[in-house]
C-alpha cells in the first residue's frame, strides 16, 4: 500500500472526509475551534495511510500550521495545493519535478482534477487569461493528472494494461453528476477512512444521487443566478428527486462566463472523456461566491465517490473488489461512449503503444461460440485515432473464484476446466477461420483521416494469452493445459486459403500477492514450468522474485498458510536448495532442517496412511499438476492407467506427462499422490480436512520456542535466518535461470506499490532485477551475494490499471528514474541511461509481438 506523508492528511480530510461532508452544513461564524476539532477526528480516520500514528497535539498543530483555525474555504485550500504542487508551463499545468512523489501520494487519496481546475480558475482571475485560452489549454494540452509529457517526442510501450481498469475515473463521475447515472451494485469496495459510510450511518448507494442533485442545482444557478436554486436543506443529506434542468441549460448558446462555457464544453462529446470531467470541475468552481456551500458539498461528495473507485489497500482480494465495482463503468449512454470504448481511447496517443488485457468475452460468448462484435467495434474505435500499429490485445482468463465455480479447496475444478476447453475450441476456431481475416469497417470519416482500408484482420489483433485475477484462489495448474494448447498454434485450417499467424505468447500474473514468500516464489516457478514457458513469455509482476527476504520477514511478521500449501512450499524449497548447493555449498546445512520439517508436516497431512513418502515422491507428484485431470478422467475413483497408450494428439498439450512416446515414465507413487490431491474434494477424508488446516509461520522466530510444533491443536512453524538467506539464493538462481530462458518480467510500479507489500517506489524489485548500477551484480555484491547471477533479467515497465491507481506510462518511467537518483545513489545521467534502456526494451517487446491488423487495399 502506498504510504503517504502525514503532512497532507489535514488537506485530504478537509476535502474528502465523510465526517466533513456530514457536518459541513454548520454555520461558519464562531466555529473555527470546532472546525479544527472536527478536522482532527477526520484526520484520525486516514491514519492507515501513514507510517505512524499521530498524537492529538500533532494533528492540532498541523491543522493550525495550514490555516484551518481560520476556517478556510475549499477554494482557498485548493489554491494552496495548486501553488504547492503545480507549475504553469505556458499551455498547461504540470506537477513540479521535485514534488512528483508527494503529488502521487496525494492522488491516492484525492481527485487531482479539483486542484488542477482551481489552478486554471486562479490563472483566469489573477492574470487575465481569457476564457477561450483557458478552455483550449485544457482540451488540447492538459494531462488530467498534471503529469509531465515527454518533450523529446519519445515513444513508449505499455505492455501490461487491463482495459477494464484503464482510463480515468472522470467519465464515471461525470455520468453521476451530469447525467444522473446510479449504482445498483451493493458490493461496494470498502474504504477504512469512511467510517460513517462503512458503519451504515450514511448510505453509499445515495452518493450518486447526492452528486446529481447538487450538480443540477449548481448548473441551474450558473446560468440563471437565481438563488432560489441554492435553497437546499443542508441538514439532510438525502435529496428529493425533482426535474433536472441542467441538461437544458447546457444546450443553450447563452454561455458567456468561464463557468458557463466550461460547463458547456463538459457536455461536448468530441472532447476526450477524462478532460470533460476536468472542464466540469472548472465550471463548478467558478460559479460564484453565493454557491460556495453547495460547491464545497459537491467537491466532497465527488471525492468520496472517486475514492471508492480506486484501490486503497494491500492484496489482490481488495484489488479484485475494486476492479469489479460496477460504479467505475457507469456511462450516460446518450451522451457518453460505453466504458470499453471510452477506456480504449483515454490516455492513448500516436506515441503510445498499448497491449490491452481483455476477458475472453471479447471473442467468445457465454455459449462458448465465437462472437467478435465487441472486438470489431474496439478496433474501429482505435482506427479512428489512426492506432492500427499502436494496439493489440491479450486474452486473459480470471483465476478468481466466480459464481458457479467450486471453492479453492477443489483442486480438480471440473467446471472451470470444461469452460476452458470450450473457450480453447472457440479461440482455435477463431484463429483458423478465414471469416475473421477480412472484417469490414464502417466509419464516415476514415478517408478524411487518410485511412483507405475497408477491412481488418480480427485474428491478428489477439496476440497472447494471460491468466490474471486473485492468484490466491485458483492456482495456475488449472489453466496451464489450456494455455499450452492455445500457444501451440496447432489449430486446424478452416479453409484451404487460410493464412497461418505467428504463435502467441503467454503471460501469467504470479508472485504478486502472497503471505509466505515461498508461496510467491513457487507460484512464479509453477507459471514457468507448468505452462512450459518459451523465450519471450512473461511473468506479470513477479514481486516475490525480487523482494529482499529479510525485509519481507520484518514487514510480514507472521504468515498464515494452509498445511497443504506449506508442505508444497517446503518440498519445492528443498528441491531448489539441492540445486543451489551445487554452486553455493554453504547452504548444505539447511537441507537437513527442511527435510525434518517436511517429514514432520507430512506425517500430519498423511496421517491415514502407513506409507512413508520421500521428498522426491512429493516433488514428482507436484510436477504432475501441470496435467489436466479432467482429460485423464482422474475424477473417477476406479484405477486409471499411469500412461495412455496412443494418446490422442489433440490431448498431448493437456496431458504432457502421460504420452509414452514422448515422456519419461510416471512413478506409481507420484501418480497416486497426484490423484489423491485432485480427488480429495470427493472423498473429503482426513487428507482433505488437514490440507486446509492453518499453519501460523513466525517470520522472525521467537527465542526459546521450538522451530516447528503443534501446540494445543494449533500448527506453528518459523523461518530461520539461514532459511531467509537460502530464499535469497534461490531468488538469484531462479532469476538467472529465467533470464537464460529469455523470460521477461512485466513491472507495474504504481500497481505494485498500491497492491503489493511495498510502501515507496524505491523499494520496488526492479532495482534488484535490473539495477541502474550494474556493478551491484558482480559476485559478492549487494544483488549477487552468493555468485549465482551472471547479469540482469529483462524487465518492461507498464501501468497495469491506470484508472484504479492514477498514473501514465511516461510517469511510470519517470518515477523509477527519480527513485534511482534519490534513493539508490545513481547519478542523473546514469539513471537516465538506465530508464532509456528500459523504454527501448518495452518498445522492442511490443514490436516483436505485434501484427498489423489493418488489411491493405
Amino acid at each position: 500500500m502506498l504510504i503517504v506523508n502525514d503532512s497532507i492528511l489535514c488537506d485530504v480530510a478537509f476535502l474528502s472526509s465523510d465526517l466533513e461532508l456530514y457536518t459541513s452544513h454548520l454555520e461558519r461564524e464562531g466555529l473555527a475551534k470546532g472546525q479544527v476539532q472536527r478536522l482532527c477526528k477526520s484526520v484520525r480516520a486516514f491514519q492507515p495511510y501513514i507510517f505512524r500514528n499521530l498524537r492529538n497535539e500533532d494533528i492540532e498543530y498541523q491543522a493550525s500550521a495550514f490555516g484551518y483555525d481560520q476556517s478556510p474555504s475549499v477554494a482557498s485550500v485548493l489554491s494552496r495545493l495548486a501553488n504547492t504542487y503545480l507549475e504553469w508551463q505556458g499551455s498547461h499545468f504540470e506537477v513540479k519535478p521535485h514534488k512528483l512523489e508527494q503529488w502521487l501520494e496525494l492522488l491516492s487519496l484525492l481527485d487531482g482534477s479539483w486542484i488542477i481546475a482551481q489552478a486554471y480558475s486562479d490563472l483566469a482571475a489573477d492574470h487575465g487569461v481569457s476564457t477561450q485560452d483557458i478552455l483550449n489549454c485544457i482540451v488540447q494540452w492538459q494531462c488530467p493528472h498534471a503529469l509531465a509529457n515527454d518533450r523529446a517526442d519519445k515513444r513508449f510501450a505499455d505492455n501490461h494494461a487491463h482495459l477494464g481498469g484503464h482510463g480515468h475515473t472522470g467519465p464515471s463521475l461525470l455520468s453521476f453528476s451530469l447525467y444522473g447515472q446510479t449504482i445498483q451494485d451493493k458490493r461496494w469496495p470498502t474504504r477504512p477512512e469512511y467510517t460513517l459510510f462503512e458503519s451504515g450511518l450514511l448510505n453509499k448507494l445515495e452518493l450518486p444521487a447526492w452528486s446529481y442533485q447538487l450538480s443540477s442545482r449548481l448548473v441551474e444557478f450558473a446560468f440563471t443566478l437565481d438563488e432560489q436554486s441554492l435553497n437546499v436543506d443542508l441538514n439532510h443529506l438525502t435529496f428529493d428527486s425533482d426535474s433536472d434542468n441542467a441538461l437544458y441549460f447546457l444546450t443553450t448558446n447563452q454561455a458567456r462566463t468561464l463557468s458557463q462555457q466550461a460547463l458547456l464544453q463538459s457536455h461536448c462529446k468530441p472532447v476526450r472523456s477524462d478532460i470533460r470531467w476536468l472542464l466540469y470541475c472548472v465550471g463548478i468552481l467558478n460559479i460564484g461566491e453565493q454557491a460556495q456551500s453547495l460547491v464545497e458539498r459537491f467537491v466532497r461528495v465527488s471525492n468520496i465517490l472517486r475514492n471508492y473507485m480506486i484501490v486503497w489497500g494491500t492484496g489482490l482480494g481488495q484489488f479484485v473488489e475494486s476492479f469489479g465495482f460496477s460504479g467505475r463503468k457507469q456511462r450516460g449512454s446518450l451522451h457518453q461512449n460505453n466504458a470499453r470504448i471510452d477506456a480504449l481511447a483515454t490516455d492513448i496517443d500516436p506515441r503510445t503503444y498499448r497491449e490491452f488485457r481483455v476477458a475472453p468475452g471479447l471473442v467468445v460468448n457465454n455459449e462458448g461460440e465465437v462472437s467478435t462484435g465487441a472486438l470489431q467495434k474496439g478496433l474501429q474505435a482505435a482506427l479512428k485515432h489512426a492506432l492500427a500499429e499502436n494496439i493489440h490485445f491479450v486474452i486473459h482468463f480470471s483465476r478468481s473464484i466466480k459464481r458457479g465455480r467450486s471453492a479453492r479447496e477443489d483442486k480438480f475444478q471440473k467446471q472451470v476446466r470444461l469452460e476452458l476447453k470450450q473457450q480453447v475450441a472457440a479461440l482455435k476456431q477463431f484463429k483458423g477461420s478465414v471469416k475473421f481475416s477480412d472484417a469490414e469497417v464502417h466509419a464516415f470519416d476514415f478517408k478524411q483521416r487518410g485511412i483507405t482500408t475497408d477491412s481488418i484482420d480480427l485474428r491478428k489483433a489477439i496476440r497472447g494469452y494471460d491468466v490474471a485475477g486473485n492468484e490466491n484462489e485458483l492456482p495456475i495448474e488449472t489453466f496451464a493445459p489450456a494455455l499450452r494448447a492455445m500457444r501451440s498454434a496447432k489449430h486446424a485450417s478452416m479453409s484451404m486459403f487460410s493464412i497461418r499467424i505467428e504463435r502467441p505468447f503467454l503471460t501469467v500474473h504470479s508472485g504478486e500477492d502472497y503471505s509466505h514468500l515461498l508461496s510467491g516464489l513457487r507460484a512464479i516457478d509453477e507459471a514457468v514450468y507448468f505452462c512450459d514457458f518459451k523465450m519471450g513469455d512473461r511473468l506479470g509482476h513477479g514481486l516475490a522474485l525480487g523482494v529482499d527476504p529479510i525485509a519481507w520477514a520484518d514487514r510480514q511478521k507472521t504468515a498464515y498458510i494452509s498445511l497443504g500449501d506449506h508442505l508444497d512450499n517446503l518440498v519445492w524449497c528443498y528441491q531448489k536448495a539441492l540445486e543451489v548447493t551445487q554452486h553455493a555449498p554453504e547452504f548444505a546445512g539447511v537441507l537437513q532442517l527442511l527435510q525434518d520439517k517436511i517429514h514432520f508436516w507430512s506425517k500430519h497431512l498423511y496421517k491415514d496412511t502407513d506409507h512413508t513418502y520421500t521428498v522426491r515422491d512429493f516433488f514428482e507428484a507436484w510436477k504432475l499438476r501441470r496435467n489436466c485431470p479432467e482429460t485423464h478422467d482422474l475424477e473417477a475413483l476406479s484405477e486409471s492407467s499411469l500412461e495412455i497408450e496412443h494418446l490422442n494428439p489433440l490431448h498431448r498439450d493437456w496431458l504432457i506427462d502421460f504420452d509414452r512416446g514422448s515422456s519419461s515414465a510416471v512413478s506409481e507413487v507420484a501418480f497416486k499422490l497426484w490423484k489423491q490431491y485432485t480427488s480429495a474434494h470427493i472423498v473429503k477424508g482426513h487428507y482433505f480436512e488437514k490440507r486446509e488446516k492453518t499453519v501460523i509461520v513466525h517470520c522472525e522466530p521467537r527465542q526459546g520456542e521450538e522451530p516447528f510444533r503443534v501446540e494445543d491443536g494449533i500448527y506453528y512453524d518459523s523461518v530461520s535466518k539461514a532459511e531467509l538467506n537460502l530464499y535469497e539464493a534461490i531468488q538469484d538462481m531462479q532469476m538467472e535461470k529465467y533470464a537464460a530462458q529469455g523470460i521477461i518480467i512485466e513491472a507495474c510500479p504504481t500497481s505494485n506499490i498500491y497492491i503489493g507489500r511495498f510502501e515507496h517506489y524505491h523499494e520496488h524489485p526492479v532495482f534488484r532485477w535490473d539495477p541502474p548500477n550494474q556493478s551491484l551484480l558482480e559476485k559478492g555484491q549487494q544483488y549477487n551475494r552468493f555468485g549465482l547471477r551472471k547479469g540482469s533479467i529483462t524487465v518492461c515497465v507498464n501501468t497495469d490499471d491506470a484508472a484504479l491507481m492514477p498514473t501514465t506510462i511516461q510517469n511510470e518511467h519517470r518515477v523509477l528514474q527519480k527513485a534511482a537518483v534519490d534513493h539508490h545513489g545513481v547519478g542523473v545521467n546514469k539513471a537516465e541511461d538506465w530508464i532509456e534502456r528500459m523504454r527501448r526494451k518495452g518498445l522492442e517487446i511490443f514490436t516483436s509481438n505485434h501484427l498489423n491488423w489493418v488489411n491493405d487495399i
